[in-house]
């Protein structure tokens, strides 16, 4: 046995031990300050909202450019930047608004943790997780929860994924109360939960309030229809936030969703056909 090549082995194992060890206390710092430094990819088409959105929450947030690239191509080589790639490496997270999927794949085996708002299909997600187990791939973006067990990623997801609500009512001597105010707690990054709360805020707590609020979210959403037509009711945009908004109402008056009333029999049947 080479006792001087073992020893060299062991001290590498401990540096690289220690480097990462530094690299994830220096993230957690962030994380507790606010200061992710977050990249947002772009090919031109989605993440020109996301960045707006998600930048008031982490100010370190970029927005990164790449030239579109037919999907339908195969790639033989997919060339970054020295200054993507120097961005890549001095990120805590990667959310790749990218329609290539050589490209995603090649940003993604630089083991950042990585977000997928764009599908390619189960096959190629789990090819790109074999690689880089620290990628994720929500249902959608307004569909996520913080509990993917990737501290970065959850981080994220506690402020920006699956919309939560609070909602505050006033009662007075009409049958409806009135909305009188409304709180995102967690919302879409595309900016659809926060640009649809003035369709209800002031509004009387009826089903044609809860019809537009929904169909507002429908049109303020990014997603393709070809996407949206693939999806299960269930995890539409509209169904999601309506779901929601509706769960924070009962949270706030658990009688006002009561079956033998209009309001409650109306929740009841949404809440049926989104199961179906």
């Amino acid at each position: 046995m080479d006792i001087n090549n073992e020893k060299k082995k062991n001290y590498n194992f401990l540096s690289d031990l220690i480097y990462w060890k530094d690299i994830n206390v220096n993230v957690m710092r962030r994380i507790l300050n606010k200061e992710l430094k977050i990249l947002i990819f772009s090919d031109g088409k989605y993440g020109d909202r996301a960045i707006e959105v998600v930048k008031k929450k982490f100010p370190k947030t970029e927005l990164v450019l790449l030239e579109e690239q037919d999907p339908t191509l195969f790639l033989d080589e997919v060339f970054l930047s020295e200054e993507v790639e120097l961005a890549i490496k001095n990120a805590d997270l990667l959310i790749l608004y990218l329609r290539h999927p050589d490209v995603v794949t090649e940003i993604c085996d630089r083991q950042i943790p990585t977000i997928l708002p764009v599908h390619f299909g189960e096959g190629f997600f789990n090819q790109v997780k074999s690689s880089n187990s620290n990628v994720v791939q929500p249902v959608s973006m307004c569909n996520a929860l913080p509990n993917t067990g990737i501290s970065v990623i959850d981080d994220f997801f506690k402020e920006f994924g699956t919309p939560h609500y609070e909602v505050n009512l006033e009662y007075n001597n009409d049958v409806n109360p009135l909305i009188t105010e409304i709180t995102l707690l967690r919302q879409s990054p595309c900016g659809a939960s926060f640009n649809t709360l003035e369709q209800v805020r002031g509004k009387p707590l009826t089903k044609e309030t809860l019809n537009n609020f929904a169909l507002n979210v429908r049109q303020e959403c990014r997603e393709p229809m070809t996407v949206i037509f693939n999806r299960n009711m269930a995890d539409s945009s509209g169904a999601t936030h309506l779901l929601n908004f509706i769960a924070a109402i009962e949270r706030e008056n658990p009688s006002l969703l009561k079956l033998g009333t209009p309001l409650g029999d109306y929740i009841a049947g949404i809440r049926q056909e989104v199961e179906k």
